[in-house]
């Protein structure tokens, strides 16, 4: 057989049992290194600091891409500038000889 109870829960003693499932709000605070909203006592998920200590890395989105970028794109301009300067002053040379 079940467990049956003895005597009926006042209204009192049931809301206080119910109290306790509520579902807390997480307190959102300023990070002090980069000024974003994180959630208190965690790591901030924009810098990646906790407690003036890095515990993620992040890479630098910007910068490595524009890097990468602008240096593959220099070294295809200073070749083709070279082979059209080469073609001019061949294609000038003749021209002057004659």
């Amino acid at each position: 057989m079940a467990a049956v109870p003895k005597n009926k829960r006042s209204k009192s003693k049931r809301d206080m049992k119910r109290n306790s499932y509520k579902l807390n709000t997480l307190e959102v605070v300023e990070c002090p290194r980069c000024r974003a909203k994180k959630v208190a006592h965690r790591v901030c998920t924009a810098c990646g600091y906790y407690d003036n200590k890095e515990i993620i890395k992040f890479k630098e989105k910007g910068k490595e891409k524009g890097k990468e970028k602008t240096q593959p794109e220099t070294k295809k301009r200073t070749r083709a500038s070279q082979k059209t300067k080469e073609k001019a002053t061949t294609a000038a040379e003749p021209a002057e000889t004659s």
